[in-house]
């Protein structure tokens, strides 16, 4: 990812100190999350610490955030210019420092208190506190370093001063999972600081405009340059940002798979559901940010909408069953003219919203011929929408009635990316609500005429075959973590790895091994400029079989994904949840055993 020093001085210095404000504005959410995390600490470990190094640890805690509160204040008070806040800003990473390390203080005190339970929940209860801060944290990196390592390095190497092999297997978890969070916090702020500046970079452009008429065509020239400048970062950030994420998915998913121990079981789960949560994160953060960029370019075509409804209820009716909840959708057969791929994320963005907010009830949503539109429209008896908050809640992280910010109810992104979408595909958004009776999201779509209905294809071996048992990979990545993922992932479905960095290396250690891939899984930018369709497409050359491919790409661009879908392989974007790459693989692997092919014994083949 490029660096924020890349842009003008002038401009990263005016970001980093609207950062350091925003520090100084969150003390709130700051000393929530802090009494919360020690409270719950305490509740863990009260049966087997000592009380009165509780409550010692809990006061110096709070008095650390009464400190804090005095800096607040004393902030506010002074209002200090941009030039200024720097040394503010060393202040507040002071506390943060200090808070750091009384976590990391508790984690070392109390492990060798309890049972591997207590010691398990002491890990997650810190990597919780990390987690939960991940996003305040990161606006500043003192803050971030100076939080986040106090908390965990002395955590990690207590857990492996244990000497036993399962206390280093886990220390070594937690170490890789560390590097993960502190590349991510990295990488966020620089996101942020980029984005500000380059925030502040247009709107001077806007000041230059309006001063300078006669400039008008340069200075549009200017901004040109500068959105195309704006379009290859937000490429290259969501690659880097991608692969870590991706790759530690990889190992979380392979370790989940090894794991026996109920007790560690849990603390994996809690890893997976952090990685989890930050891919949620980046992926809603990077979909605004393309959309903003006007790197979205919609291809409309005439598709029905039952099909559609089908695939919504089936991937929320599990997160509304758990609620105790009823989501169900009205059959229909009209047709609508629109992108699918981004109206299917209006629909599920809103059925997403209405199961969060309903705690009783149910969600139920359907289309109605209206002239020449079709209105779709999802209905909740959730908690509505007071008058004064209707004309904000399309805003970024803004959220009705979770001014604690619970990641239970998400992160306030999603209606914000209905609007650009709604705006993107020119389809009208419309909401009627009444608090506390529920609400009604409706999207108004072009019709069109239902096209002549097709015989269904009878179902083929290969979408019927799930199994990876005995198949041979070919993984071909240059990054040789990902690579490792992979192995110890494919390993636990039971399945044989080939790893290699580009296409020389993977025919050179296939001749080797005398064998012959069941599937080859391919990053579609390689070293070296090299392309993962071409790589693909030699190899099935030099073996004179159409093998089955699947690309994972890090690139989500619109020419990248053009690209893609004209090669008519499948691939998948990064970071590839680990069932999803279990499911297309299977039916691959599938497809390509129920092929005529070469056999097994490679050198037979070629002699």
């Amino acid at each position: 990812m490029p660096s924020p020093t890349a842009l003008n001085p002038r401009l990263i210095r005016r970001a980093r100190a609207d950062q350091i404000a925003t520090l100084f504005t969150q003390w709130g959410r700051t000393t929530s999350s802090m009494v919360l995390g020690g409270l719950i600490l305490c509740a863990v470990m009260w049966n087997v610490a000592p009380h009165d190094e509780l409550a010692l640890w809990l006061a110096a805690i709070l008095a650390n955030q009464a400190w804090r509160y005095n800096l607040t204040l004393r902030y506010r008070a002074a209002a200090p210019g941009l030039a200024e806040r720097e040394r503010w800003g060393r202040r507040w990473a002071a506390g943060s420092t200090i808070a750091g390390a009384l976590w990391g203080a508790a984690g070392v005190l109390w492990f060798a208190h309890g049972d591997i339970g207590h010691q398990a929940l002491l890990i997650v209860c810190l990597f919780g506190v990390i987690m939960g801060g991940i996003n305040l944290t990161s606006v500043y990196k003192p803050t971030l370093y100076g939080f986040v390592l106090p908390t965990l390095a002395p955590l990690i190497l207590r857990v492996a001063l244990e000497g036993d092999q399962l206390h280093a297997f886990i220390a070594t978890v937690l170490l890789v999972v560390l590097a993960f969070i502190l590349r991510f916090g990295h990488n966020l702020n620089n996101l942020m600081t980029q984005s500000l500046a380059i925030r502040y970079e247009n709107i001077d452009l806007i000041d230059l405009l309006q001063a300078q008429t006669a400039a008008a065509d340069r200075a549009r020239g200017m901004a040109e340059a500068a959105n195309r400048g704006k379009t290859q970062f937000l490429a290259a950030a969501s690659h880097d940002l991608r692969q870590p994420l991706h790759a530690v998915g990889l190992f979380a998913a392979a370790l989940s798979a090894r794991v026996h121990d109920g007790r560690v079981r849990n603390l994996v789960n809690s890893i997976n559901a952090s990685v989890e949560a930050l891919e949620r994160l980046f992926s809603a953060l990077m979909d605004v940010s393309k959309l903003d960029a006007g790197a979205v370019a919609p291809k409309r075509t005439a598709f029905p909408l039952t099909p559609l409804f089908e695939r919504v209820e089936n991937e929320f009716g599990p997160l509304a069953a758990a609620k105790g909840l009823r989501l169900a959708f009205v059959p229909t057969g009209l047709w609508i003219d629109s992108d699918p791929v981004l109206f299917e994320r209006i629909l599920a963005n809103f059925v997403s919203n209405a199961v969060r907010y309903t705690a009783s009830g149910g969600v139920v949503f359907g289309a109605r011929r209206r002239d020449r539109c079709v209105v779709i429209e999802v209905w909740d008896s959730g908690i509505g929408i007071p008058a004064a908050e209707r004309e904000h809640i399309f805003e970024e992280f803004y959220q009705v009635g979770n001014s604690g910010r619970h990641s239970s109810k998400g992160m306030g992104l999603g209606l914000a990316i209905v609007r650009r979408l709604a705006m993107l595909l020119d389809h009208p958004v419309r909401i009627d609500t009444k608090p506390g009776r529920g609400s009604r999201f409706s999207v108004a779509v072009p019709c069109v005429a239902a096209a002549p209905p097709r015989s269904a294809a009878p179902l083929e071996l290969s979408q019927r075959a799930t199994t990876l048992a005995g198949a041979r990979i070919a993984v071909i990545d240059d990054e040789a973590i990902v690579v490792e993922g992979m192995q110890a992932l494919f390993a636990a479905w039971e399945s044989a790895v080939v790893g290699a960095a580009s296409g020389e290396a993977m025919l050179a250690a296939l001749g080797e091994s005398g064998e012959y891939p069941d599937l080859v899984i391919a990053d579609y930018r390689l070293a070296g400029d090299a392309l993962g369709t071409d790589v693909v497409a030699r190899l099935r050359h030099d073996r004179e079989w159409a093998v089955p491919a699947l690309l994972i790409s890090g690139d989500s661009s619109t020419a990248t994904l053009d690209v893609l879908r004209a090669s008519g392989l499948e691939f998948l974007l990064k970071p590839v949840l680990p069932e999803e790459l279990k499911t297309v693989s299977s039916r691959l692997v599938a497809a390509g055993r129920a092929a005529v092919h070469p056999p097994g014994d490679f050198h037979s083949y070629c002699g």
